[in-house]
């Protein structure tokens, strides 16, 4: 079984690149675009006949503690 974990920067905190890729666009004559985001994916596979709640459970605690900082990142896990 399969998890992805979206990574992404909360609403109202400051991403200096994407700020930066921004103005780059800008500048090279693309218009229209209000805000510029990125989201950062990762996948964690089990091995066959783990156990799902467990596996659920270790991927929850992998996106809080290891691949977002809850400061500053929103994140969201799927099954895939």
């Amino acid at each position: 079984m399969k998890y992805r974990v979206n990574v992404q920067i909360k609403d109202g905190v400051l991403d200096p690149e994407m700020e930066t890729l921004q103005r780059l666009l800008k500048r090279s004559g693309v218009k229209g675009i209000r805000e510029l985001t990125h989201t950062q994916s990762f996948e964690i596979d089990f091995e066959d006949g783990f156990d799902e709640a467990e596996a659920e459970r270790i991927t929850a605690a992998v996106a809080g503690d290891v691949l977002a900082n809850p400061e500053i990142h929103d994140w969201t896990v799927e099954k895939v």
